[in-house]
């Protein structure tokens, strides 16, 4: 038996969130708990920077969206895949809080970023309940759901095996005037970048209104493309 709280091993915590009225709420809220320490408070751009270090770190509290950037509105994905790259497997809890909980691109980059749990921000609203999901979340109720929209995702041509992170990561890289095939682009060029786009990925080919087209098509059009990317990286307001 421990004779005080001080001989417990406190939890390490990381917040990380875009909004800083959310960033001194949540580390007055988890600096409560003598159970945990919160050791470092971080905006999304902060948390990337190349010397963060995850090592030592137990959780991490990650906002998921920023509705107010021009490019990808999901940052928290970007700060997710970066811990699991810079961390041993398991090494790190990673608690996603969002305000967009049921969008469904959002469930998707984040299942595939292998966050662990999945918040409404409403749902720790209360002190307790944000100490309660870091300390001990109940694994089968938060996890990343699955999504919901399945008639969308097939409109999209999106099927288990598009790597929805990759395709961002890909498209981010090579675009150019608001799309990846620069305009006035020759035919041939234009299908070697869609091309290149796919085998990253791997939507599955459809036509404007989302219906599988009525002869063999190898490749998504571009308009499918910037759907696809659409739906991806901007936050939807239900």
């Amino acid at each position: 038996m421990f004779d005080s709280v001080s001989e417990l091993k406190r939890l390490r915590v990381v917040i990380v969130d875009n909004e800083a009225i959310g960033r001194l709420g949540m580390t007055a809220v988890l600096s409560s708990d003598p159970r945990l320490e919160v050791v470092g408070v971080y905006d999304h751009d902060e948390s990337l920077r190349p010397e963060r270090s995850w090592t030592g770190v137990d959780v991490a509290v990650v906002d998921a969206a920023d509705d107010q950037l021009p490019g990808d509105q999901f940052p928290g994905v970007a700060v997710v895949l970066a811990i699991r790259e810079q961390s041993p497997p398991g090494s790190v809890s990673i608690v996603v809080i969002t305000g967009h909980f049921f969008d469904d691109a959002l469930r998707r980059r984040m299942r595939e970023a292998k966050a662990d749990y999945f918040y409404h921000r409403s749902a720790l609203a209360e002190p307790e309940r944000l100490i309660a999901a870091v300390l001990s979340p109940p694994v089968a109720q938060n996890l990343v759901p699955p999504e919901a929209g399945i008639d969308e995702l097939d409109r999209l041509g999106i099927k288990p095996a598009t790597a929805v992170n990759a395709a961002v990561a890909w498209a981010r890289r090579h675009s150019q005037h608001g799309g990846i095939v620069p305009p006035g682009s020759g035919r041939r060029k234009a299908d070697g970048v869609r091309r290149d786009f796919n085998r990253v990925a791997q939507l599955e080919p459809r036509n404007h209104d989302g219906t599988p087209p009525n002869r063999h098509q190898e490749i998504p059009s571009h308009p499918q493309i910037q759907r696809f990317l659409e739906w991806a990286t901007k936050v939807k307001h239900h």
